[in-house]
């Protein structure tokens, strides 16, 4: 990137702080890790069918994550808040409950997936708030 091109000319994809590619990659895992988690038991902190339809959302979310659009990337934001939420505090419960490894584990890969979610997510919508 030369510096004499001004911030607001380049390409999405070369900014910086645009991360919807990793986002993306991150919902996918996540998505695995859900349903691999009901696989085994893991005893989600939701019902089989909301486990379903947020992998749905996780994978769908992924699939049109785009550096064009800007909308889906505020989506993908409330997406990791809601992730976050959710195992975060399904994660804490449990370690403190003590709870069997192996229900705690995978959940506790999911929070911190949504963790790094999160901040990939708002470095992208803060590029482009400030490309704009």
């Amino acid at each position: 990137m030369s510096e004499d091109v001004p911030f607001t000319e380049v390409p999405m994809t070369q900014q910086p702080h645009y991360h919807g590619d990793s986002l993306r990659g991150i919902f996918i895992i996540a998505a695995g890790l859900i349903f691999l988690s009901e696989l085994l038991g893991g005893n989600l902190p939701f019902s089989t069918g909301a486990a379903v339809l947020f992998v749905i959302t996780l994978v769908v979310a992924a699939g049109i994550t785009n550096p064009v659009q800007v909308w889906i990337h505020w989506v993908n934001l409330l997406i990791s808040i809601l992730g976050l939420m959710l195992f975060g505090a399904t994660a804490l419960s449990r370690f403190r409950d003590e709870a069997p490894f192996r229900e705690s584990f995978i959940i506790g890969c999911l929070a911190i997936a949504f963790l790094l979610a999160l901040y990939l997510a708002t470095r992208t919508v803060r590029a482009f708030m400030i490309r704009s």
